[in-house]
């Protein structure tokens, strides 16, 4: 406590010479003080608290920043030192609604005073009162020169040398300059004088009401009424704006309205302070809530202002898309709420009350007297209805109208035809339109939408372009940014999502849910026979026609048919198609992207559901496609008809099959459906002399698709029998669950095969029982020379030997070592060079006998006993395959 009474006596602002006397000890001995009395002090003596937090040592660096001291600082400091987003944050950051709105202008004062400090270098102005505590600085010059610094005492005088007292207080500054202008100029004969202000005195004023801080605050003589709300931290959350009062000597000086200078920036409400002065800031008035398209969407608080039409001046008037033809009022009246529209022009007329809302909604984005181009094209948007306006012009050029990508042969315009929008569909030849060609050069009413598809319906395939290698290094890095870009948003979105990236390979792009929905309306469900298709491109007839298909699926009544068409066959994108206006066969053709090379034009078939009696009835309806090109037949479509192109008979009966190793002539080679593998070995030029026709290794593809299967049901099998003894605790098993589980996963991990067991040399012969008939991506690979005798499995050295005719099997295994403790003694067996598995006989060990004679390049397998106690053979089963693949694969890995 006598700390705090001597730093105080020294600071104290009536004692300079105190002031400039206080020691580094006495500094210390103040910063030992709580926080909470440090800050007492400094608020009471008018005392800059952060002029002592450097220390002596800062003193000289920081003047310059004394000068202007930072006063004030975020009311939520710490919660804007927040790194981390809180939800509540979000909240508030998305929250559009009216409820967001905020009063208008408190953000002016959203913040509280850091120092007390009286800014003592701002410029004074002519009209400041002078008064006691006020420095006068006075240059008197002439026949001579000196500088004076005069403070004004109690009694309201300066005492200039050689001229006495002068009484001051109470004048101007102007009137004080030119008080001691003249005194000099008729007093002091030869002399001038210029005259300034000085340090400033301090004075008490009062903040009172709904401050953020109301209390006694000491302040610069120069401190306005604005100035004194900031030192305070500004107002309340409720205190008015608009009626803030300043009192002196018990009466109502003014009245500040802080709208006059928030909006139009008019200051001459405000007003210096004096000695004891009384900011009083009363509770704020009436206030409406105006939101919507205005330009100041906020809470005001009114004064003079009722009428509609200064509220919405208030908010600095309605935005260029304001729809000022229905403003909505929203009021309490009595017990009830009740909402009244109002035109802008009658504003004037509309008085507002207390709580009211204002709320001027946005101008419909429905575009009026426009046509909408959207697809293929260089420039898509609205344009501009004219009566008699047509497609050529606004797509007045193929090369500049329209990209590169195009689909010239097809266009749909789409109208709405009553006041339900449903829409009706008009299709074009595009290059056709372009070219002024009347009958596709079609008519346009306002709202029609022209859609303008690309030629590829794989976004893949619309990438390769030409174009692409005329790009300079900038523009390929560029599209490369692009590219991974988008691949990382679209991964970023799916793990927020959740989705693992497996569902995109079993086909996140295949068919969407309105596509679902629209196949059940037909009967034929292979309406895409090819691949499916990875990513649609950007322009596809799949993504632009979906929500027009949408539109005219829920557009359906009994008394019209559904405007939805079905093709499939042999067409470029088979699908679901809007039908068009008196559209033919030919038209849904085109709109399919044309035919196929493979379509059989002699023949084609139209399914056609109709309704009689109440049940469903379907036709056939033969067309001749050859025909209807030549223009000489054509089929009107109907809702829900079907068309189906069919592929030429033996189209691509040819199959391509691939020969390595040791032939002629090795490669792949196109065959002919039905062709045999004997007939393919004699076109390859037969075998070299190194070749080994008995280790022969033929794989087929579709072998490798049954392999897969059985090894993931044979897993499942295994998986299930382990879980149940791991439930049951029927089966001592020394492995762990984890263990089994991996040995599983190992399982189906291992590539198939798909190898066919052949006797080649047997085929070669001329034995057409043996001989196969080759299938679209069969593979055989003739294996070089061999001589040697393979062992592998539960011996003692695992190795190979040089073929011997004189030993068997049991020769060969001795010569390995023998057997080991864990070995499968009676179901070894052997894997001839072609593949096929022969097993030695029952009797063990001792039961191997000469009749198994071994051939060069036989595997000899000693397996693993993995047999369970109770029975379970099906790993046995399991070794057996995986010996046979890594046999295969070994012998692929040796060509």
């Amino acid at each position: 406590m006598a700390a705090s009474l001597l730093f105080a006596a020294a600071i104290n602002p009536l004692s300079t010479a105190n002031a400039q006397a206080i020691s580094q000890a006495q500094i210390e001995q103040f910063k030992k003080l709580p926080r909470s009395q440090q800050e007492m002090l400094a608020r009471q003596y008018g005392f800059d608290l952060s002029m002592l937090e450097g220390g002596a040592s800062n003193k000289a660096s920081d003047t310059a920043g004394q000068e202007y001291p930072e006063i004030m600082e975020a009311r939520d400091k710490n919660n804007q030192q927040r790194e981390q987003t809180t939800p509540d944050d979000l909240e508030k950051q998305f929250d559009v609604s009216d409820k967001s709105l905020q009063p208008f202008g408190y953000k002016l004062f959203a913040g509280k005073p850091t120092t007390f400090a009286p800014v003592s270098h701002a410029p004074v102005p002519s009209n400041y009162t002078v008064g006691s505590g006020d420095t006068v600085s006075i240059q008197l010059y002439g026949k001579e020169s000196q500088d004076y610094e005069f403070t004004v005492d109690r009694q309201g005088r300066i005492t200039i040398p050689e001229l006495g007292p002068i009484q001051v207080a109470g004048l101007s500054f102007s009137d004080v300059q030119a008080l001691i202008k003249n005194e000099v100029a008729n007093r002091m004969i030869g002399m001038q004088a210029a005259v300034s202000m000085g340090k400033l005195r301090s004075i008490q004023i009062y903040v009172m009401g709904e401050a953020y801080q109301p209390g006694t605050y000491t302040v610069s003589s120069l401190t306005t009424i604005m100035q004194a709300l900031i030192v305070s931290g500004g107002v309340s959350d409720i205190a008015s704006l608009r009626n803030i009062q300043l009192k002196r000597d018990g009466n109502t000086l003014t009245t500040l309205d802080l709208y006059d200078f928030l909006i139009k920036g008019d200051p001459s409400g405000d007003r210096l302070l004096q000695q004891g002065d009384i900011v009083f800031i009363p509770p704020r008035g009436d206030m409406v809530r105006v939101y919507g398209e205005v330009l100041r969407p906020a809470i005001y608080e009114l004064r003079n202002e009722r009428s509609l039409k200064e509220v919405i001046q208030l908010a600095g008037g309605t935005k260029a898309g304001a729809y000022t033809d229905s403003i909505r009022i929203k009021r309490i009246d009595g017990s009830k709420r009740i909402t009244q529209t109002v035109d802008l022009d009658a504003a004037n007329a509309i008085q507002l009350r207390n709580g009211d809302e204002v709320e001027i909604s946005a101008v419909s984005d429905e575009m009026n007297q426009s046509i909408m181009l959207v697809g293929a094209v260089a420039r898509p948007g609205y344009y501009e209805w004219r009566e008699g306006i047509r497609i050529n012009n606004i797509i007045k050029n193929v090369s500049s109208g329209l990209l590169g990508i195009a689909d010239l042969g097809y266009g749909i315009v789409v109208r709405e035809r009553n006041l339900r929008r449903d829409i009706d569909i008009y299709q074009f030849d595009v290059a056709a339109a372009v070219s002024g060609q009347t009958q596709d050069n079609i008519e346009l009413l306002p709202r029609d939408q022209v859609v303008i598809f690309s030629r590829y319906e794989n976004a893949s395939d619309e990438k390769l372009l030409l174009s692409d290698w005329i790009l300079n290094e900038s523009e390929k890095e560029r599209k490369e940014r692009q590219e991974l870009l988008r691949e990382y948003r679209k991964k970023y979105y799916r793990e927020l999502a959740g989705v693992e990236e497996k569902d995109e390979e079993e086909g996140t792009f295949g068919e969407s849910e309105v596509a679902s929905k629209l196949q059940g309306l037909f009967s034929s469900s292979d309406t895409d026979e090819g691949d499916e298709i990875e990513e649609y491109a950007l322009y596809s007839r799949n993504n632009l026609l979906e929500p027009i298909l949408a539109k005219l699926r829920n557009q359906f009544s009994y008394d019209r048919e559904l405007p939805i068409v079905s093709v499939t066959g042999e067409v470029r994108y088979p699908g679901i198609y809007p039908l068009a206006r008196n559209a033919s066969e030919m038209d849904l053709i085109s709109a399919a992207g044309g035919f196929k090379e493979s379509a059989y034009l002699d023949r084609a078939e139209v399914t056609r559901s109709s309704i009689v009696d109440g049940q469903t009835q379907t036709d056939y309806v033969t067309v001749n496609l050859r025909e209807s090109l030549a223009g000489r037949e054509h089929v009107q479509l109907k809702g829900r008809d079907s068309l189906h192109v069919f592929q030429i008979p033996e189209w691509q009966n040819t199959v391509e099959v691939t020969l390595k190793g040791e032939v002629r002539f090795p490669g792949t080679y196109t065959v002919r459906r039905g062709e045999t593998l004997s007939a393919l070995v004699e076109r390859a030029g037969g075998f070299t002399d190194y070749a080994f026709p008995q280790g022969a290794i033929f794989t087929r593809e579709e072998l490798k698709t049954l392999e897969k299967e059985r090894m993931r049901v044979l897993a499942q099998q295994l998986q299930q029998e382990i879980a149940t003894n791991a439930i049951t605790g029927s089966e001592n098993n020394t492995r762990s669950y984890n263990e089994i589980r991996q040995l599983l996963t190992d399982l189906m991990n291992v590539e198939p095969v798909g190898r066919l067991i052949i006797d080649l040399p047997q085929i070669i012969s001329g034995d057409v029982s043996d001989d196969i008939e080759l299938k679209d991506g069969d593979r055989l690979v003739i294996p070089n020379r061999r001589n040697t005798v393979n062992i592998i499995g539960e011996v003692q050295m695992a190795s190979s030997y040089v073929y011997d005719g004189s030993l068997n099997a049991h020769d060969y295994i001795r010569r390995a070592g023998g057997i080991r403790k864990k070995a499968d003694e009676e179901r070894i067996f052997i894997v001839k060079s072609n593949g096929s598995i022969e097993m030695l006989g029952n009797g063990g060990w001792f039961g191997l006998g000469n009749d198994k004679r071994l051939e060069p390049g036989d595997t000899i397998v000693v397996p693993l006993d993995t047999q369970y106690k109770d029975g379970l053979t099906v790993w046995s089963q399991a070794t057996q395959i995986v010996y046979q693949i890594g046999v295969a694969l070994a012998a692929l890995a040796a060509i």
